[in-house]
This record gives C-alpha cells, sequence and structure tokens, in this order.
C-alpha cells in the first residue's frame, strides 16, 4: 500500500471509529454501516459525489442515525445536490441535530423571508469553525431583514480583525447598512472594506449602485473601470448598464443576495486555503439562496474540475443561462474540463464557439486552448491578433512567445518572453520558461540559472521553478544541488510527468538506479509528452556520457 493510500486508511479508519462510536445501535443494519464506510472513505477522498450517495443510501436504512444526517448534508452540499441536501436536513431533529442541518434551514428561511425563524437556526450553530462563520453570515442578514439594524455592528465587530475574514465582513456590513437605508454608513464602510485587499465582485457592483444612487455616477464608473473589474462579466456589464442611465445592480439587493455573496466570499477564502468541502459548502448555500449567483457556478465548476471531477463540473456549468454575464466563462472553463480529459478536439470546438459570440477574453481563452493542446500555430496566429488591439500586456507577450518557441521559430519567441520582462519585470513565470528553455539547449546557462533563481525567490512554493533550477544544476553536471531541488520539486507536486522523469535522471547519475527506475515508471504512469523515451531509459537506463536532453515541456 502507497504511503498516501495507508494515511487515508488510517484517517478513514480514526474517523469511522469517532463517528459509529457516537450513535452505533443505529447503524446495525450490515447494508447501512457498509454504505456508512465507503461515503466516510469517499468523502476522505474528495469524491463528494460518490459519497453523497453512499450517505443518502444509508440515510434511508438508519433515518434517526445523526451522524449519518451530518455526513449525508455535507456530501450532498459538496457535490452541488440542492435538492438531495434540504430531503437529508429533514431528518435532523432533537438536541444532536447536526449544525450543518441548521445552515440548510436557515438559508431555505432567509429565501422564503422567514426572518425570525432564520435567526433562531443561525443564532448556535456549533458544528466546525467554517459552519459557525456561515452561520454568522446568513444570521447577520436574517437580522438585516427584520431591520434590527442595531445588531449588525457589533455583531460582526469582533470579526473585522481576525485574518482573513476582516475584509469580508467589512463588505458584508456595508451591503447590510445599504439594505436597510443608512446609505452614508454604508459608503464608508464600503469604501473601508475595498481597502483591505479583497476584491469581491458581488459587493464591488452594490457599492458602485449605491454611488450611482447617491448622485455620485462618475465615480460609480470610475469604480467599475479599473483593469481587474473590467475583466469581470458581471462588472462589465453593470458597467454598460450604467453608461446606458440604468441602475449599475442587476437585481436589487435582498438578504438572501446578501447572504449568497457573502458565502461566496468565504468559499473563495476556504478555496484558497485548500479546505475544499466548505468552500464548495458554501457555494451551494449560496445557489440556494440566489440561483441567479453564476459566478458561485462557475467557482463550484472550477474546484471539481481541479478535483478531476469533471462530469460534476459540467453538470453545474451547463446550469449558468445563455444570457448571464458570464455564459462565454461557463464554455471556456467547460472546454478547459475536457482538455484535462485529454478531450481537446472536443474543447476546442466548445472554445470556438464561445470566442465567435463571447468578446476578446474568450479569444484569448481559445488561444491558451489552442496552446494547452499543441495546436501552435493556431495560437500564434490568434495572440498576435489580440496583440494588435492591446499590445501593452505582458501575459500576451508571453503566451506567443511560448508557441512559437514550440513551433521552433526560438528567436522570435524568446524576443517576445523578453519583451514581457520589460512590460512586467519580475514575473516568475516569465523568468523561468525563458531560462528552462535557455539551460534545457544547452544554451547561456549562468545567465539562465541567474533568472530561475530569480524567479524562485519570487515564488519560493512552485514545483515547476524548483524543477527549473534542480534540472539547471543538472545540466551543469552539479548532481547534488540538483538532486536537492529535484527530491523538493515532486514534494511540491508529486502528479508531474515531466518532474518525475527529471528526478529519475538524477538518481541514475548519482548511482541509486532502483529508484531512478522507479521514477521513471512514475513518470510514464502519468500521460508524459514523450513515453517512448521514458521507456528507453527504463529498459536502458541513462548513457555514460553527457547526460541526454529532457524531454520539452
Amino acid at each position: 500500500m502507497s504511503p498516501r493510500r495507508a494515511a487515508i486508511a488510517l484517517a478513514a479508519g480514526a474517523g469511522l471509529a469517532a463517528c459509529a462510536a457516537a450513535d452505533t445501535h443505529t447503524l446495525s443494519s450490515g447494508n447501512a454501516y457498509a454504505d456508512f464506510l465507503v461515503g466516510r472513505v469517499a468523502n476522505l477522498t474528495d469524491d463528494y459525489a460518490a459519497a453523497s450517495d453512499r450517505y443518502s443510501a444509508a440515510l434511508t436504512r438508519a433515518p434517526e442515525n445523526q451522524d449519518l444526517v451530518d455526513g449525508a448534508v455535507v456530501a450532498a452540499l459538496a457535490a452541488g445536490d440542492i435538492d438531495r441536501a434540504r430531503a437529508a436536513a429533514r431528518y435532523g431533529r432533537g438536541a444532536q441535530t447536526p449544525p450543518v442541518v441548521r445552515l440548510v434551514r436557515g438559508a431555505d428561511a432567509l429565501t422564503e423571508r422567514r426572518w425570525a425563524q432564520a435567526d433562531g437556526e443561525l443564532s448556535s450553530p456549533g458544528g466546525s469553525a467554517a459552519q459557525a462563520l456561515m452561520a454568522r453570515v446568513m444570521r447577520l442578514w436574517a437580522r438585516a431583514g427584520q431591520h434590527t439594524v442595531q445588531d449588525i455592528d457589533p455583531d460582526l465587530r469582533p470579526l473585522m480583525v481576525v485574518r482573513p475574514f476582516g475584509a469580508l465582513f467589512e463588505y458584508q456590513q456595508a451591503m447590510a447598512l445599504d439594505y436597510v437605508g443608512r446609505n452614508s454608513e454604508a459608503l464608508t464602510a464600503y469604501q473601508t472594506a475595498a481597502g483591505l485587499g479583497l476584491w469581491l465582485p458581488p459587493a464591488i457592483e452594490r457599492h458602485a449602485d449605491l454611488l450611482a444612487r447617491q448622485g455620485d455616477r462618475g465615480q460609480a464608473l470610475d469604480l467599475l473601470s479599473s483593469p481587474d473589474n473590467q475583466a469581470n462579466p458581471a462588472l462589465a456589464a453593470a458597467s454598460a448598464r450604467l453608461r446606458a442611465g440604468q441602475d449599475a445592480a442587476a437585481l436589487p439587493l435582498t438578504p438572501a443576495r446578501g447572504a449568497a455573496a457573502g458565502l461566496y466570499g468565504l468559499a473563495a477564502i476556504y478555496l484558497r486555503e485548500r479546505d475544499t468541502a466548505n468552500g464548495l459548502s458554501a457555494l451551494t448555500l449560496a445557489l440556494m439562496l440566489d440561483p441567479a449567483a453564476d459566478a458561485a457556478r462557475l467557482a463550484f465548476a472550477q474546484a471539481q474540475s481541479d478535483l478531476h471531477h469533471g462530469d460534476l463540473a459540467r453538470g453545474m456549468l451547463h446550469q449558468v443561462d445563455a444570457q448571464s454575464p458570464y455564459a462565454a466563462n461557463a464554455r471556456t472553463l467547460e472546454a478547459w474540463s475536457l482538455v484535462a480529459e485529454g478531450r481537446d478536439d472536443d474543447a476546442i470546438a466548445l472554445a470556438r464557439g464561445a470566442a465567435a459570440d463571447g468578446g476578446v477574453l474568450a479569444k484569448r481563452a481559445l488561444a491558451d486552448i489552442y496552446r494547452a493542446t499543441r495546436h501552435d500555430s493556431e495560437a500564434e496566429a490568434l495572440y498576435t491578433e489580440l496583440l494588435a488591439a492591446d499590445a501593452g500586456d505582458w501575459r500576451l507577450w508571453f503566451a506567443r512567445g511560448a508557441a512559437r518557441v514550440r513551433l521552433h521559430h526560438v528567436a522570435d519567441g524568446e524576443a517576445d518572453m523578453q519583451h514581457a520582462l520589460q512590460l512586467s519585470p519580475d514575473q516568475p513565470d516569465v523568468m523561468n520558461y525563458l531560462g528552462y528553455s535557455w539551460i534545457d539547449r544547452g544554451e547561456r546557462l549562468q545567465e539562465g540559472l541567474a533568472l530561475i533563481q530569480r524567479a524562485l525567490a519570487l515564488r519560493p512554493d512552485s514545483a515547476a521553478i524548483t524543477d527549473s533550477l534542480g534540472w539547471a544544476y543538472y545540466r551543469m553536471r552539479d548532481y547534488a544541488r540538483a538532486l536537492e531541488h529535484l527530491e523538493h520539486a515532486v514534494e511540491l507536486e508529486s502528479g508531474d510527468a515531466t518532474l518525475n522523469d527529471h528526478l529519475g535522471d538524477v538518481y541514475w547519475r548519482v548511482g541509486r538506479r532502483v529508484e531512478a527506475r522507479y521514477q521513471w515508471q512514475r513518470a510514464l504512469s502519468l500521460t508524459p509528452d514523450d513515453p517512448t523515451a521514458i521507456q528507453q531509459k527504463i529498459e536502458r537506463g541513462l548513457p555514460d556520457e553527457a547526460p541526454e536532453r529532457a524531454a520539452r515541456r
């Protein structure tokens, strides 16, 4: 058994023992207990749809077991299944009602404008810290619905200093004050939140809308016109509405929509911290509260795609309305999920359709998908078209340069990358790619090494850049330093074929030949670019002469 599987099994055993001990007599049915076990392990491996299936099956056999209710609701929320979450929550009863059940009931009460009931469900939530914060967000809006505005500030103030949640709760306070008509205080809170570094598009739209309603349409347009905000479809649409003399906000602010915005912000924080289950659960609760929250749909789909659950991601994306500002983004994200599954032709067809109907961002996504699927001639042509309209974007120069290098137009490609560095000198991805390209060809080794060292100083936890530095030392025959960095790269990202291939090469050079073949076998299992070359190394090893060139990235 691999160390990872052993760890999962150990964690599963510990978790199952703890859960089962709470109420073992209600799981006496063999089938119920088996479903419970399978559901628990599926949860531990982030397969929330499978976990939801098994927990729900177990719950039908032991509906009084509150541990099963808890597992069934959590798994359903993480799988994005609102109907199943509601169905499982109905089994929560008595003093042992799981806290997550109260979140579902509170969300439904908010949606139905039953403010007092929502407040009651959410006032003493218990559960994990993440669930308690979700409850706090929704309870704020239950109180705003009752116009008990005196409770807003004292309720949130202790959380304003808790990193990284302070900016989010400042925005939530601003939106709640906006809803109850305390406009001057709301504008002050919006301004404070904006200075705290959190980018929360639903709150930015409300801020612009309030500015315009207060007669300051110019400042509202300035707020929406920043590059980051114009790159967001909903905020670009809000800007267009303002210019047409309409309200910035597409829909009026309600407590349910305010709570959905807060949960979306919490989800972004949880997902950034790799708390996937709570991040997905917060997004599903946001969609219960605001079915029009397509930004939450896209975030949910991206998270599931990152977990390699493409079908679940695409199912969520198909719920995005064709008239939504996010429609083209949804098709682009769907295309990327197909790329991840090796369905390149389907991905390109979908991205072409999105680019035909969408704007610059959809065209850019198509160019990126061309490059990712090694249609480099098409990528180069489209990047050139995009650069004609926006020659100041370093990302386009970098991307075209990478396509040109792969087309063996090396001088032109490297000129593009150097121009990207002129536009934005501290971009680790550009420095890494350019330095790696030189070193991989055995050219400008010291200059390439210096570029990669700078890149790693800027992004020390990057597996790709750590690998590049190790590969630079390898090409310079400094195998001791190469080994240190190449091992660390695989520790950072164990599932990359190139990283495992490189580690195998350095193991061979330092005489650790059994380990070298193991790493090459590992690389071969990860769909490398050149499996034939790796298979030959497994069979014959490396030649005794100068180290061979590694497969290109």
